[in-house]
């Protein structure tokens, strides 16, 4: 299962304008248990937890230490209670705001996240991630779709 995009939905995502408000929503579905690498070695964040508590550690650290440094953060982050319609059972869906997509993009580079990205993979089985510009929203003529912060 895939927990990162494709080349080809990398080079779409070229399409989306860097500069405009971007959301993203994604779909999680976790291990059971962690899956860390074989060399993994933490005596702050032991490997013995379920894929829900490793991608947690992710998720905190993200919220905590990146997401203000690129004027980003949550909006949700919760359980699926029930998927009403399609075929994969999701955990959890976690929505995020960013400022813009080069943003976003500038939060994967900071120091210190790449330590923290072994969180994400060790706990993801599967992965569906939704991204929508503010563009994208007046062009469907929703009025105040967008909540915008600036």
């Amino acid at each position: 299962m895939a927990i990162d995009p494709t080349d080809v939905q990398a080079s779409a995502l070229a399409d989306i304008p860097m500069d405009e408000p971007v959301i993203v929503i994604n779909c999680h579905r976790y291990h059971p248990e962690a899956i860390y690498p074989a060399d993994y070695i933490s005596e702050t964040k032991p490997a013995n937890v379920s894929g829900k508590e490793a991608y947690h550690r992710y998720l905190w650290s993200v919220e905590r230490d990146f997401m203000p440094q690129v004027g980003g953060r949550f909006l949700f982050a919760g359980p699926v209670e029930l998927v009403l319609i399609g075929h994969v059972q999701w955990d959890e869906v976690i929505i995020g705001e960013y400022p813009s997509k080069q943003e976003a993009f500038r939060m994967q580079t900071l120091p210190g996240y790449e330590d923290i990205n072994v969180l994400r993979a060790a706990g993801l089985a599967e992965v569906m991630t939704l991204s929508f510009t503010q563009a994208q929203m007046e062009r469907l003529a929703i009025p105040d779709a967008w909540i915008n912060r600036g």
